[in-house]
């Protein structure tokens, strides 16, 4: 499978909320920078498994809306929106987030990512 295509998969299929997929996606030595509303953050492997936790328990249901997945050698580049469903209200689908992320591969792992997002 290509990196981009193992994005793509995980991406689509709520991986980014399931920290047993995200250990087995993520490099031991992975660093995720965030560029977020919040100023700029520093993820370690850990802290991205703790937040897709947090992910999980305050949502019932998560969809990952992919407009632009661009491939160059062991880079690759998502552009998406998501959009999400809380317990108070499951059944309505509200967006949450805008994010570009630039994943660098090392072996079929994920080593460094950059990621920026924007309130929806």
């Amino acid at each position: 499978m290509t990196n981009k295509a193992q994005i793509q998969k995980f991406y689509l299929e709520d991986g980014i909320r399931d920290a047993s997929a995200l250990k087995d996606l993520l490099h031991d030595d992975v660093l995720l920078e965030w560029s977020s509303s919040d100023g700029l953050l520093s993820l370690d492997k850990q802290a991205i498994l703790d937040l897709a936790n947090e992910l999980k328990q305050n949502y019932t249901n998560s969809i990952v809306e992919i407009t632009h997945l661009i491939e160059e050698d062991h880079k690759v580049v998502i552009k998406y929106n998501h959009k999400v469903a809380t317990f108070e209200n499951p059944s309505e689908i509200i967006p949450i987030a805008r994010f570009i992320v630039i994943w660098e591969f090392l072996g079929d792992k994920l080593y460094k990512g950059y990621q920026i997002s924007q309130p929806a």
